[in-house]
């Protein structure tokens, strides 16, 4: 799956447990009295080709992510201080079948073809 909707990267975020307000990296302090907000953003999402194990089919997904560290001035004006850090890569098991039963959110023919 090339294409991803935008519906699609948000179960992402949330199944990957990454959103906006929780980042899992650490940002430098704001400078001269302005506030931080770390975040991190999905900027690629593929899957793998579908592969049986045991009653379950199942995909890789590769999802790259780009960790940010957004600066906005004491007024709240976006900083151009703000940074991204080093991008780095999840690979997960995706259940789609599980006994010839499509799993939540997949809606597609088990097994998937």
């Amino acid at each position: 799956m090339q294409n991803v909707k935008s519906w699609s990267v948000i179960f992402i975020l949330l199944a990957a447990g990454l959103s906006p307000a929780r980042a899992q990296h650490t940002c430098d302090p704001p400078p001269e009295g302005g506030r931080v907000m770390a975040s991190t953003e999905v900027t690629d999402v593929n899957d793998g080709a579908p592969y049986q194990a045991g009653a379950d089919w199942l995909i890789e997904r590769t999802t790259r992510l780009l960790p940010l560290c957004n600066y906005f001035s004491p007024v709240g004006s976006y900083s151009l201080k703000s940074y991204s850090l080093d991008p780095f890569t999840k690979v997960e098991r995706v259940t789609l079948c599980h006994a010839a039963t499509p799993v939540a959110p997949y809606a597609g023919p088990c097994p998937p073809k």
